[in-house]
């Protein structure tokens, strides 16, 4: 059963191709999510995102200052047979190595409406500290 009807007298032919059962896209299965990689005078963030997930579906690792994300799903069977389907991340692994100024001790993460971000804190030396004007003697 088809839910969308093609109607080539009302569109263009660019339209025709849209609205096909097969899109002609591939998007592989394993694909990393995409990430955003921020920061403010105190912490970095690293926003990963990974819809469709829960808190425990995560595995995150530090070791040797390399932080590694990963996850691995056991696809679980749908009612539903897709036509696309270009955010199912059933497994991925990223790492990222962590400069000296992170105190890793401190290291947390959260993931809420479908955004993992983990939070780096600053060691306090590299915090930045507030401007300074040094006049100059004659």
């Amino acid at each position: 059963m088809n839910l969308i009807k093609m109607q080539s007298s009302l569109f263009p032919i660019i339209f025709d191709e849209f609205f096909k059962n097969n899109w002609n896209i591939n998007v592989p299965n394993n694909s990393c999510p995409l990430t955003n990689i921020k920061q403010n005078d105190k912490h970095y963030v690293l926003e990963l995102a990974i819809p469709g997930k829960s808190n425990n579906d995560f595995k995150i690792e530090i070791e040797n200052r390399i932080l590694n994300i990963s996850i691995l799903d056991i696809d679980q069977e749908s009612d539903y047979n897709y036509t696309i389907q270009e955010f199912k991340y059933s497994s991925f692994n990223k790492s990222y190595d962590i400069p000296d100024s992170i105190d890793i001790e401190k290291v947390d993460s959260l993931y809420r409406n479908g955004v993992l971000s983990i939070t780096f804190p600053k060691r306090e030396e590299y915090h930045n500290i507030s401007k300074k004007t040094i006049s100059v003697k004659k």
